[in-house]
């Protein structure tokens, strides 16, 4: 719903001014946009721009059942809403009932999940192993973005999921976003591709355990020490 304005003579004050019409824009069974007036609403000239546009979408609001968090702050705007939806109630000018606006309402007692994933320890694995800068270390031992992708997939849920190549690969389908973090595309992945993601990582160990040490130790201010026992 929006007001239209249109300039007349001001009975009451000899002046010029607004009056605005409240109206509503639908579709025809043409599916054609058209307008209709639901009331006069008359002059409004102690009202601002903004006011104005306060009140027609509180009364839109009301209209599609959309329900308002915090009250209204401006008395005057309230007392416009109030006067002017009692009376769209008590001249039946709008069907407050109309199926097309009942179907816009969710039942919560009938939502239904599909393709549910979790995401939150993943999130927490990603973080870490964005910290630990692991696939920037992986890209300057010549490693390719997809792998680095990948690489990332398999130790979030070998950390998340400890299990093995087969049943890791048959989770990360079926139960985790981990793909969503890591970018790389989960319907690629087989226990095949896992258990060489593996050895590749393996043969980087060297560098990858340097790099923790020394990242970790700049992360938590770590300094190490040789103890020699007797």
């Amino acid at each position: 719903m929006y007001f239209k304005c249109t300039i007349r003579l001001h009975s009451e004050t000899g002046k010029i001014a607004g009056y605005y019409r409240l109206i509503e824009s639908y579709r025809n069974i043409n599916d054609r946009v058209c307008h209709r007036t639901i009331m006069n609403v008359g002059f409004m000239d102690d009202m601002t721009d903004a006011q104005r546009h306060k009140i027609q979408q509180q009364l839109t609001d009301k209209y599609e059942k959309r329900q308002n968090l915090f009250e209204e702050p401006d008395a005057v705007v309230e007392q416009y809403v109030r006067m002017i939806w009692e009376h769209i109630i008590k001249e039946k000018r709008l069907d407050i009932t109309a199926p097309e606006k009942a179907s816009r309402m969710i039942n919560a007692d009938t939502i239904k999940h599909s393709h549910v994933r979790e995401v939150g320890a993943e999130w927490m694995c990603y973080q870490t192993w964005e910290k630990l800068g692991i696939g920037e270390l992986l890209a300057a031992e010549g490693w390719e973005e997809e792998q680095i992708q990948f690489a990332a997939t398999q130790v979030i849920s070998r950390a998340v999921y400890p299990a093995s190549e087969l049943k890791t690969a048959r989770w990360i389908k079926e139960n985790s976003a981990v793909g969503e973090l890591t970018g790389y595309d989960i319907q690629y992945i087989t226990k095949d591709k896992l258990y060489q993601s593996a050895l590749c990582l393996y043969e980087a160990k060297d560098a990858i355990e340097k790099h923790l040490s020394k990242r970790t130790g700049e992360l938590f201010d770590l300094t190490d020490k040789i103890i020699l026992l007797t």
